[in-house]
């Protein structure tokens, strides 16, 4: 068997699927520090099962996945495979091909496949077991690892060894062995639990024997007396029955009498009554007229109060509308006055700036004059003017002729440009329409794919998040069925000691039996099965029942008889029976209780510390009503001294002071729940186990859609994978197209751009040319025209300098003053508009509230006037509601009068009818009680006549001539009452004692002998054990020997001479014992191997390893730069031996070194072309690459 293939998707640097083929012999994987090498050989050790993220030199699993680079996104999986071939069947499969795979998500969830089938990780452990290969094996040599070897504890070194000598299916099948010992001993212990129930309950069923009989003895003896007493009591009951038929006679007479004198009173007091009734009703309508009067006034009275207020705030409102109206008129004339003053000022102002403003404009013109004075030095200064324009004008004439031949040059280039220039743009437009058209198409891919990858993020999410939510389901569901099966198998025993009424007489678990089949009527079941018992009173309680919790308790006392007769017919033994309808309660007197609670440790009544169907109240107060609690037995002494040991005491832990002051006690071998409590435990366990399976079938279809919904989501993303690498593809051909039209696009751009330079250069050039020549034109045409205005402007100067040289002083203080004045006058003239347009804005303000408040004043006399007129009407209303009120007070009188009379003559009637129903209650009651004690007489009567038929299966007759009364009443009822208390001191008796102690006995002996089948399974399963490990040591120690000699030969090889040796640390325990390891290089003292180079101790360890490699070839082995210490010589020597051993094993070396890949059958090359990806490229043996050197 050998490694086919690898393959590799998103596994730490290598995020593309990279695939390596290899064959036998051996491979070396070169490449630069950093590329990955080593990835490949941690992806080998991942897929055969590795789950310490240590050994994979990670901190956490997810670390594994690729965690994206610069370029590239994280992906959210990585897969390795690994392909076998297997045709000589190394591996246990049938497969002459097997493929493992494995699959990590980075949400946690990982995936198993054996030859593309899911499967598990302990099938994988299982597969590769005592093959040399797996994760604990010795076939994967990882970087720095090698030294290992020698440096772990010698415990640690047997790793190697084991795999080696083919035990790890041993130590497998030891694992569960014990594990099956395990579940032996549990059943075991389950055993004994059960013997020890039942044991416990054997002792007190001898006890319970002896006691039965001499209870049936007495109770023989109890019937005997009691049948007389009950032919005496039938006698008398008899006698009482005819005296009170008798009297209940007399009483129906008087009875009759009293009925008609109470049939008279009441015709007359509901005449009465009727006619009190009619009376109350006017009055009743009197006065509801009255409330409406009342109202109706209190109403008018409001309105006249709300009109008279009304017209106060009317008048009110007109005086002050008045002293407003005032007021504004006073305003009024005041600015009137104001704006009058200020016309006429306005109008002052107006004449005084119009005059000054006439004598500004006379010294302005003065002031003119003043420039004579300057003609002079302006004509010498015009006169130098034309000399320099004659030579300007000479300069001009000459540029103009130079610039009209450069514009003439300058057209015939620019013509040449622009043809060029069409060329190039009607290239470029075509080659840009079909880039447009591609981009359009690539944006709406891109598009696409954005919404992709959202999909691809979206569906990851979904994924990860329902992957982590089964992960998390699958765990809670397996912590969950853990807990279902321990209280199962527990809820399991105790049902079958309840079905089969373990613990019960045999007479009573017949009597059971047969009413669960329905073969007896009224069976409600013993008297374990109806009460409820806190776990902390159940041993007080059990021991307060002793026997009679399996008294039986039925419906009635003819129940009770057929099942007593059952018993007699199928000889099914005996049972104590307790019918509901005749059984009475015993309960402690009030006094006596309140005495016993003031005692310290008083827990209460044992009737009153269970729970019961009140239907059983009598039953379990017969039982229980006289029993009391106790904290202790101190407190129990106390409590018992103070009932005056007349009842009985029972404490927490059992111990009991019984009437009279006996007290039992001493150590209760209590190794399991007794019938009480075991009912108790079922009943929690079946609630617990209940919810258990809810939340378990909850949990089980949460895994399922969990798991439907990763599946679905996987496929999900398959399609939406296979959807964007085609869109990808197509993107990358229009990119593709798009750079090289980009590339002609740039050169068109660049000649463009240049031919556009040039242009642009002739076109400035020829504008600035045609600017400069129409500016020289212009110039040229000027400086003619200003050599003539110089020439005529020095004649004018001169004629006017004569007449200019006066008036200049004079003219400019005049007009200094003046424009002073002129100023003043304007800005009073623009204060006095300011205030007169404040004045208008004042007085359109007072017009406009004048006028509102003559409006206001009409609509005031409008609502005066209507006020006036309701306020008339409503005293009118007022008035007459007033009137109407007086008459219908007088009527109230009348009427109110007339009711008091009736009400009284009413009373005076009903207290007679009251009178009358007494009497009639008090014959009623009396007949009543006749009644009651004929039919208690009778019933009393005929329960004693009954009694005797059904409890002495004999008649009143025949129980009177053959059980005559032996004495008086009272002696024999003293005797009787003599023989029930020496039959009660004997206590509850277990009349089925004998039948059930032997069925206890024989359930016993068959458990006794399951035990000894148990305890003979458990030796059975340690003897396997033992022979395992007397196996494991003899194939140990067989392999050991043989590495120990392969050891000594490879270490003289590697080292071409000294000694080695491997040394067991405990020879007498194979299965334990460390191995230590001894060197001795040559020339040198055997010494400690921490003492050793570097390069001597990694040839040590590999001469373990080719020792190991020896006596047990593995298919593969990885080694991954283990000769990184060696020098050349030993890199020779180490790869000689690889050669050696290839014949038997495959390797796959991660090397730097030359003497290891000149060795090598195949090279391959890890490189790192895109930072952070490894990629895989096959190497050709005559490539000459120095590799050492990279």
């Amino acid at each position: 068997m050998y490694l086919k293939q690898i393959d590799i998707l998103g596994f730490k640097s290598f995020a593309d699927k990279t695939q390596m083929v290899l064959g036998p012999g051996i491979t070396a994987i070169v490449g630069p520090n950093g590329s990955g090498k080593s990835n490949i050989a941690d992806a080998l050790r991942w897929v055969l099962g590795e789950q310490s993220v240590r050994n994979l030199r990670g901190s956490k699993m997810e670390d594994v996945i690729f965690a994206g680079s610069e370029m590239r996104k994280a992906t959210n999986l990585c897969e390795v495979s690994i392909t076998l071939d297997n045709t000589d069947h190394h591996l246990p499969v049938t497969f002459e091909e097997v493929t493992i795979t494995r699959r990590a998500f980075r949400s946690g969830e990982s995936e198993y496949w054996i030859n593309r089938q899911p499967c598990r990780l302990k099938d994988i452990h299982e597969l590769f077991m005592d093959t040399g290969l797996g994760r604990e094996a010795y076939s994967i040599i990882g970087q720095g690892k090698i030294e290992e070897m020698l440096s772990t504890r010698p415990e640690d070194r047997r790793g190697p060894f084991e795999d080696a000598a083919g035990i790890v299916k041993f130590k497998h099948r030891r694992k569960e062995a014990e594990r099956r010992l395990e579940e032996t001993a549990a059943n075991l212990v389950r055993v004994d639990d059960i013997l020890a129930e039942l044991e416990a309950q054997l002792g007190p069923l001898a006890e319970a024997r002896r006691v039965a009989e001499r209870y049936q003895a007495l109770s023989d003896e109890i019937e005997e007396t009691e049948i007389a007493l009950l032919v005496v009591e039938i006698d008398r009951l008899h006698d009482r029955y005819e005296q009170l038929k008798r009297q209940v006679h007399r009483e129906e007479e008087v009875r009759g009498e009293a009925l008609e004198a109470l049939r008279l009173a009441e015709e007359a007091w509901k005449a009465r009554r009727q006619a009190l009734h009619e009376a109350s009703a006017n009055l009743e309508a009197l006065q509801a007229q009255y409330v409406q009067l009342v109202e109706a006034r209190q109403k008018a009275q409001g309105s006249l109060a709300l009109s008279e207020e009304r017209l106060a705030a009317l008048a009110q409102r007109a005086e002050d509308r008045q002293r407003r109206k005032e007021e504004v008129s006073r305003d009024l004339a005041e600015i009137e006055a104001a704006m009058q003053a200020l016309a006429q000022a306005e109008a002052e102002a107006a004449a005084a700036l119009g005059e000054r403003q006439q004598r500004l404009e006379h010294a302005r013109a003065r002031a003119d004059d003043a420039r004579r004075l300057e003609l002079a030095e302006e004509i010498d200064r015009l006169s130098g003017e034309l000399i320099d324009a004659n030579q300007r004008a000479a300069a001009l004439r000459n540029e103009l002729k130079t610039l009209e031949e450069r514009v003439q040059a300058g057209a015939v280039r620019h013509e040449r440009f622009e043809e060029e220039a069409r060329r190039i743009r009607a290239e470029r437009e075509r080659i840009e329409a079909a880039c447009r058209e591609r981009s359009a198409r690539a944006e709406v891919l891109r598009r696409e794919l954005e919404e992709m990858e959202a999909a691809f993020a979206a569906l990851d999410l979904a994924r990860e998040r329902a992957a982590a939510d089964e992960a998390q389901a699958v765990a809670a569901w397996h912590r969950l069925q853990a807990d279902v099966q321990g209280l199962s198998s527990r809820l399991e025993l105790l049902r079958d000691l309840e079905a089969g009424y373990d613990g019960y007489a045999h007479g009573v678990r017949t009597v059971l039996q047969q009413a669960k089949r329905g073969a007896l009527k009224g069976v409600w079941g013993s008297v374990a099965e109806i009460v409820r018992v806190d776990r902390a009173h159940e041993l007080a309680i059990e021991t307060a029942l002793g026997g009679a919790l399996q008294n039986v308790i039925v419906e009635t006392e003819q129940d009770a008889k057929d099942a007593i007769r059952l018993l007699k017919a199928r000889q099914g033994g005996r049972a104590t029976f307790i019918p509901l309808d005749v059984v009475r309660s015993r309960r402690m007197e009030a006094g006596l209780l309140a005495r016993a609670s003031q005692e310290p440790g008083f827990l209460g009544l044992a009737s009153d510390l269970v729970s019961f169907d009140e239907r059983f109240r009598h039953a379990v107060e017969h039982l229980l009503g006289n029993v009391v609690i106790a904290q202790d037995l101190d407190c129990a002494s106390r409590i018992a001294r103070a009932l005056n040991h007349r009842f009985r005491v029972v404490t927490l832990e059992g111990d009991v002071i019984a009437p009279g002051g006996l007290m039992t006690g001493g150590h209760v071998n209590r190794r399991g729940p007794g019938l009480i409590g075991r009912q108790r435990e079922r009943e929690e366990l079946e609630q617990k186990l209940q919810a258990l399976e809810a939340e378990r079938q909850r949990l089980n279809a949460r895994q399922s859609e969990l798991r439907e919904q990763v599946v679905e989501l996987g496929r999900q993303r398959e399609a939406l994978e296979a959807e964007r690498a085609s869109r990808l593809n197509e993107l990358k051909q229009f990119e593709d197209e798009n750079k090289q039209a980009a590339y002609a696009l740039k050169a068109l751009d660049e000649r463009l751009e240049a031919l556009e330079w040039e242009r642009e250069s002739l076109t400035q050039d020829r504008s600035q040319v045609e600017r400069r020549l129409a500016d020289v034109r212009g110039l040229v045409a000027d400086a003619e025209r200003e050599v003539a205005r110089l020439t005529a402007a020095i004649g004018d100067r001169r004629e006017r300098l004569v007449s200019l040289e006066s008036e200049l002083a004079e003219a400019k203080e005049r007009l200094t003053g003046l424009r002073i004045e002129v100023a003043t006058l304007e800005q009073e003239r623009k204060n006095l508009s300011e205030r007169m347009a404040d004045l208008r804005e004042r007085k359109a303000r007072l017009v406009r509230a004048h006028a509102e408040m003559e409006r206001e004043a009409a609509r005031d006399a409008e609502e005066s006037a209507r006020l006036l007129s309701a306020r008339e009407s409503e005293r009118a209303e007022a008035a007459r509601l007033a009137e109407d009120m007086d008459a219908l007070e007088q009527a109230l009188a009348s009427a109110r009068q007339a009711r008091h009379e009736l009400e009284a003559e009413v009373h005076e009637l009903e207290e007679g009818v009251r009178r009358s129903r007494r009497a009639v209650e008090e014959r009623e009651s009396v007949l009543q009680r006749a009644l009651v004690a004929v039919e208690r007489a009778d019933a009393e009567l005929s329960h004693a006549l009954a009694k005797m038929g059904e409890q002495f299966g004999m008649t009143y007759e025949w129980a009177k001539t053959r059980y005559p009364l032996q004495g008086s009443v009272a002696e024999t009822e003293r005797k009787l009452e003599a023989l029930r208390r020496e039959r009660a001191s004997l206590g509850d008796v277990n009349l089925g004692a004998i039948e059930e102690h032997e069925r206890l006995s024989e359930r016993v002996r068959f458990l006794t002998e399951q035990r000894d089948d148990l305890v003979a399974a458990r030796a059975q399963l340690e003897q396997l054990i033992d022979e395992i490990d007397h196996e494991m040591a003899t194939r140990f120690m067989e392999t050991f020997q043989q590495i120990r000699s392969e050891f000594g030969k490879a270490f003289h090889s590697l080292f071409q001479g000294g000694e080695a040796d491997l040394v067991l640390t405990d020879p007498s325990d194979p299965l334990t014992t460390g191995i230590e390891v001894v060197a001795k290089p040559p020339g040198k003292k055997l010494q400690n191997l921490n003492l050793l180079s570097g390069g001597e101790r990694a040839l040590t360890a590999m001469a373990l390893l080719f020792a190991i490699l020896r006596v047990r070839p593995v298919p593969f082995c990885v080694l991954d730069e283990v000769e990184a210490a060696l020098d050349e010589a030993n890199v020779a020597r180490f790869a000689h031996e690889l050669r050696l051993l290839a014949a038997d094993t495959q390797f796959i070396v991660i090397t730097h070194r030359r003497g290891t890949m000149e060795e090598a059958d195949a090279l391959y090359g890890v490189t790192m072309p895109e930072r952070g990806v490894s990629s895989l490229v096959s190497v050709r043996l005559t490539d000459e690459i120095d590799y050492e050197t990279a």
